[in-house]
């Protein structure tokens, strides 16, 4: 075993930085509009930024956006049918309260413990199909997590007021518009219209507590991405490492 764990070289883009510091976020837009992009560079970026300080909780409606990603041993869980999207939801709930009983034997305010990021991809798919099950968990994450380092990112394709609602719009009010098809549609995700006019790949409104700003969405390649993936799962025989951070969760 190496004695200092380095991932593949390269730069994190500054956008995808910050969109990894707010407490969660949420990307909306159109079919094609490059949700999938972002969500593969933002894994792309948290693996550069603190790899050894990260965990990911991956729920997979589709069943092949995020399942690249389930080798990697930051992966706590990989859900992608409806009774394990319900678990692993209710896990990470679970995750969350045990690190606040932590902070308060500790009599801290914010925990120290690794990053956990809930990614969950076409989100309106939940809502509709399992909204019951997985809303309160959501909505738990989203008032709580901030604090014991849970963080939830959001991707849908259907921007409409009924998945984008308000328990939504006030527990993530980090979020990104990529292209959509109305003017209401971009009101839905960051209170203003502009996102139907955005070009079809490339850019994307940036709403954030501070304002929002029209930014670059980067790109990695597929090569890059499953040259990452491949490295960490290949380091997944040494194990002491993650079994450290497993052993703080």
């Amino acid at each position: 075993m190496p004695k200092e764990w380095k991932t593949p070289g390269g730069t994190a883009a500054a956008v995808c930085l910050d969109m990894l510091e707010q407490p969660h976020l949420l990307i909306a837009g159109s079919t094609g509009s490059g949700k999938s992009v972002l969500l593969n560079t933002l894994i792309y970026t948290a693996l550069y930024k603190a790899p050894h300080r990260l965990q990911l909780v991956l729920i997979d409606p589709k069943r092949v956006e995020l399942i690249d990603y389930k080798p990697l041993p930051h992966t706590i869980t990989y859900a992608s049918e409806p009774p394990d999207i319900a678990a692993a939801l209710v896990g990470a709930v679970d995750l969350m309260e045990e690190r606040y009983k932590r902070m308060q034997a500790a009599h801290i305010k914010q925990s120290g413990e690794p990053d956990i990021y809930i990614i969950i991809d076409e989100f309106a798919d939940l809502m509709t199909t399992q909204k019951r099950e997985t809303m309160p968990q959501i909505i738990r994450l989203a008032q709580l997590g901030r604090a014991a380092n849970l963080h939830l990112i959001l991707a849908t394709q259907r921007p409409t007021r009924d998945i984008i609602n308000g328990q939504i719009k006030v527990n993530l009010d980090s979020r990104i518009a990529l292209r959509c098809p109305t003017a209401q549609d971009s009101r839905n995700i960051i209170n203003t219209k502009g996102a139907e006019t955005l070009p079809r790949f490339g850019f994307g409104y940036y709403l954030t507590p501070k304002g929002c700003e029209l930014v670059r969405i980067p790109m990695t390649s597929p090569e890059e991405l499953a040259a990452r993936v491949e490295w960490w799962t290949s380091q997944a025989r040494h194990k002491s490492i993650f079994e450290r951070i497993a052993a703080r969760l």
